[in-house]
């Protein structure tokens, strides 16, 4: 487990030398060697007392994540239970690829006292989703350098969740938009939680609607009537594959589509709809349960949204045949609303395939293809670099047109627009179709 450095062969052609010299000059210079030896063997005991604390040491992690609106704080604190300090330790804090260190460093040197702790604080910007922190490892060497341990892993890693956060601004725009263009359907009474209004008694009416506050002004018996509740059915697919997390943080096609999501079930709770998703990236598709109304449809969309994460086998692609068969058995055998956020290439057959046999069943299929050419470019980056990503993009969203323009040639309903524009428009789609 211990190693010797370059320095300690250095170290050691100089003990040499002075042990040459006090052979052939002056013995008295011998002294320096056995005193170099000495020094030597201390601190190999001394790495050897560290590497002993070191395997005792406990490690006390806590993160703290919510929405992506907040930055996710990761605090470590290392607890050296041993009575033999560890004074000189390298560590080296490992995370995905996507996440951005904000505060902190990953890399760096710590010293954690006998009987004692020591903390570490890294804060990351939150990207929607399931992410993985860690592990923690730990390179201990001398205070001379002429000895270093192999990288010890003291802590294995954890996965936190980011769930999106509900756009106020796109929450006001809906409600203003359905209310203004007159898309919002009209409440009718009928069987329901939600309160509609308040009538005259009637022969039958159950008593536990009697609004006895009513009966105790007026002396007249009234009930009240609960809202028709709607039964439509809105099933949200999100590709969250390595294309899709393509771009600058928070800004990638997958975080946008998650925060239209977000805001769009949000506004369907309050319409009365049942929801759910679906994760898809390479490595298989998931299923968060079926349709289901208010707070329940609610949940299962933004977990699904939070489960959101790249797959390491970024060889393959997304198996949308596979994505077919997880989601019809979820499937009401009423008209569904199923939008399908994804770029259309390279899957443009499977695409193809899929929305067509889901909209022989009876249901309306979307695809939402997030225009990259919309996406914001970071203005502190330096203009060259700026100008090259655009042309990248371009480049890309020529591709994804391609994409658009084939499965709209079939009768594939499309949504390309910004993503300013993109909540509206599923919107208007869901309303004016009732």
């Amino acid at each position: 487990m211990i190693t010797p450095t370059k320095r300690f062969a250095v170290y050691i052609a100089v003990t040499a030398l002075v042990i040459a010299i006090a052979v052939l000059l002056d013995p008295w210079v011998l002294l320096i060697a056995v005193t170099m030896l000495a020094i030597e063997i201390s601190m190999a005991i001394h790495l050897q007392l560290s590497i002993g604390a070191l395997d005792r040491i406990g490690v006390e992690v806590s993160i703290d994540a919510s929405t992506d609106r907040e930055p996710v704080i990761v605090k470590m604190k290392l607890v050296n239970k041993s009575i033999y300090p560890i004074l000189l330790a390298e560590y080296s804090f490992g995370y995905e690829s996507i996440l951005r260190l904000e505060k902190g460093c990953k890399a760096g040197l710590i010293s954690i006292p006998s009987r004692s702790s020591s903390e570490l604080t890294l804060v990351f910007v939150a990207r929607v989703g399931t992410h993985k922190v860690g592990p923690l490892t730990i390179v201990l060497r001398d205070f001379l350098g002429l000895f270093k341990t192999q990288p010890i892993e003291i802590w294995k890693g954890s996965n936190f969740k980011v769930i999106p956060s509900v756009e106020a601004a796109i929450l006001r725009k809906l409600y203003l938009y359905t209310r203004s263009s007159g898309l919002v359907k009209s409440r009718t009474p009928g069987e329901g939680i939600e309160f509609y209004d308040v009538r005259d008694y009637r022969p039958g009416d159950e008593l536990r609607r009697i609004v006895w506050r009513i009966y105790a002004s007026r002396q007249k018996l009234a009930v009240w009537e609960a809202e028709r509740e709607s039964y439509q059915a809105i099933v949200y697919i999100v590709n969250s594959s390595k294309d899709m997390w393509t771009g600058m943080p928070k800004t990638t096609p997958v975080e946008h589509s998650a925060r239209i999501i977000a805001s769009i079930a949000r506004y369907a709770t309050s319409r009365g709809y049942l929801q759910t998703a679906i994760i898809v990236n390479e490595c298989g598709s998931t299923v968060f349960g079926e349709p289901a109304f208010g707070r329940q449809g609610l949940t299962r969309v933004l977990e699904a949204l939070s489960n959101l994460s790249i797959c390491p086998e970024l060889e393959t692609q997304v198996n949308w045949d596979e994505t077919l068969l997880k989601i019809l058995p979820i499937l009401p055998r009423e008209r569904t609303f199923i939008f399908i956020f994804t770029k259309t290439t390279p899957s443009t057959e499977q695409l193809l395939n899929i929305t067509t046999k889901l909209s022989s069943l009876g249901h309306r299929i979307y695809i939402v293809a997030p225009l990259t050419i919309t996406y914001d470019v970071s203005q502190k980056l330096p203009q060259k670099l700026v100008e090259i990503y655009r042309a990248k993009q371009l480049e890309i969203a020529s591709e994804e047109l391609k994409g658009i323009e084939i499965l709209r040639k079939t009768g594939i309903r499309v949504i390309a627009v910004s993503p300013e524009l993109v909540a509206q428009r599923i919107i208007r789609e869901i309303e004016s179709t009732q």
